[in-house]
């Protein structure tokens, strides 16, 4: 049964809780080369409201706003403005094109959006129409006792106590069902969805306990934009601990270095990097400069042979498991090596159910809908339960165990369901595969390999990988019945496309489809 637990209904009152929580503490912290910049809980609220006076004075409390840009505590301040504005934030892509940008806005509903440098020519290129206010997000100082990676805006103080006493008194008869934030589905297995998510929804994800292990700082290394980049850090306030903004990822080792979080979160593919660099890191990390206890790894399929090295090194390993439309609150399952590959039990703030092989979940976190699209919506909520779309299954004890995608399931004319993430799964043993993505090609099973080269290597290494591939599929092929068996074998010349929470890009075209496989 789903627990209830007191907190906040707004993500208003989310902040107003955690400005008095955090009184007197340092909350983050972020790099300009090699200076570390810290922000104290004061500044970061008094640039909260100097925000959201900023986006009065252009009359968009209250209605949707954009938020485009990398890491950085203006992007934080930006969002949590929005929510103290009582306003809906929708948040975007950096990556994504001006075209895909002006759809997103005009599909939302836009009225604003604020916007780094770094994303200025996609905002101006995407020929934005004139109600939809354009506020840039800058690198400046706000005065000499503030640093300020956060918004350019001038607003006399007259000005802003007048907007004070407005925002003061207006009532908008804000409430936990209220809209709070959209943002977009990574789009893996067809176009992205706009995903909606209420005040309540919001509230119930950031307010709890993540885990039962402390930390006292968390390095945010994903994107903002996803809904685990910006939660786990306001959740880390909320459970009294700072938070350290990676804002380019090429300085990920800096950052351990230099600002030296206990707690990362990662996707899976940056989980081998640090396995590999902490190969003779010490425990901790301590022989690099680090101080590394807690590393959460989520997003995409995770490769248990760098679990022990980790253990080794005195560094406890999270498996998260969860889905943007289902929320912040999702599994976390401490890894030890006799279960490498479940994702361990609901959290008490989850119910769940299997239905025909697929995983359904309930929690005050899931999503209201997808946004304007109301048919979708209704294929996969049903009743208060979000159905997944992943198949699973649980064993004797109780854990459950993730084995594919509904929608990537290969079904074969003789009614044979192939899961191509099983087989995936089964290929990672090898260690000269780095990458390997499965499809049909007709009535035969595809494995498309990117193989662990040597950095520099020559032709005849390659080829010498390539072979002993050849031979690792025979090895699976003669442990598996024939419609397992993989029948054809591509080597790829780059890495699988993934999006930036590490999942594979399986939507292709027919015509790519037809040329790949």
């Amino acid at each position: 049964m789903t627990v209830k637990t007191e907190r906040p209904e707004t993500m208003r009152k989310v902040l107003e809780m955690l400005e008095k929580k955090q009184k007197g503490n340092r909350v983050f912290r972020y790099m300009e080369d090699s200076r570390i910049i810290e922000i104290s809980a004061e500044q970061f609220f008094r640039d909260i409201r100097r925000t959201a006076e900023l986006l009065e004075t252009y009359n968009l409390a209250g209605r949707h706003i954009g938020i485009m840009g990398r890491n950085s505590y203006g992007w934080l301040v930006s969002l949590c403005a929005v929510f103290w504005t009582e306003s809906a934030a929708v948040l975007l892509d950096r990556e994504i094109s001006s075209d895909e940008l002006n759809g997103r806005l005009t599909k939302t509903d836009v009225s604003g959006i604020i916007y780094d440098s770094e994303v200025s020519d996609t905002v101006r290129k995407a020929g934005l129409c004139g109600e939809i206010s354009r506020i840039p997000m800058e690198k400046q100082t706000a005065d000499e006792e503030e640093n300020n990676d956060g918004l350019s805006f001038y607003v006399s103080s007259r000005h802003i106590s007048e907007i004070q006493k407005g925002m003061d008194k207006r009532k908008t008869g804000h409430s936990g069902d209220s809209l709070a934030c959209i943002f977009f589905t990574s789009g893996t297995t067809g176009g992205s969805k706009a995903v909606m998510m209420s005040e309540q929804g919001l509230t119930a994800g950031i307010c709890h306990r993540i885990n039962d292990r402390g930390f006292h700082s968390l390095l945010a290394v994903l994107p903002f934009h996803h809904l685990s980049g910006f939660s786990s850090a306001l959740n880390a306030l909320y459970l009294g601990a700072e938070v350290c903004i990676a804002s380019d990822i090429k300085y990920f080792y800096r950052y351990l270095e230099y600002m030296k979080p206990d707690y990362v979160f990662v996707v899976p593919s940056m989980l081998g990097m640090l396995a590999r660099k902490l190969k003779n890191g010490g425990p901790n990390g301590r022989n690099l400069g680090w101080d590394l206890h807690l590393i959460n790894c989520g997003g995409a399929e995770f490769r248990p042979e760098f679990l022990q090295m980790l253990l080794d090194r005195d560094i406890t390993v999270l498996q998260g498991y969860g889905a943007s439309e289902a929320g912040a609150i999702g599994f976390l399952w401490e890894m030890t090596p006799d279960r490498p590959d479940t994702i361990g039990k609901p959290p008490a703030e989850m119910e769940i159910k299997i239905i025909d092989g697929e995983l359904y979940v309930k929690s005050d976190a899931l999503m209201t809908g997808y946004y304007g699209e109301k048919e979708e919506t209704e294929k996969v909520l049903r009743d208060g339960w979000y159905a997944t779309g992943d198949l699973c299954r649980m064993d004797e004890d109780g854990f459950l165990y993730i084995t594919g995608r509904r929608k990537n399931l290969i079904i074969l004319s003789n009614g044979e369901n192939v899961s191509p993430e099983e087989i995936e799964r089964k290929l990672y043993q090898y260690n000269d595969i780095s990458e390997v993505m499965v499809c049909a090609e007709g009535e035969l099973i595809t494995a498309q390999i990117y193989p662990a080269y040597p950095e520099e290597s020559t032709p005849q290494e390659r080829e010498r990988i390539q072979e002993k591939i050849r031979e690792e599929i025979g090895h699976y092929n003669r442990n598996q019945p024939v419609y397992r068996q993989i029948m054809k074998l591509r080597f790829l010349e780059e890495p699988v496309g993934k999006t930036s929470s590490g999942k594979i890009l399986r939507h292709r075209s027919q015509e790519e489809q037809k040329n790949e496989c």
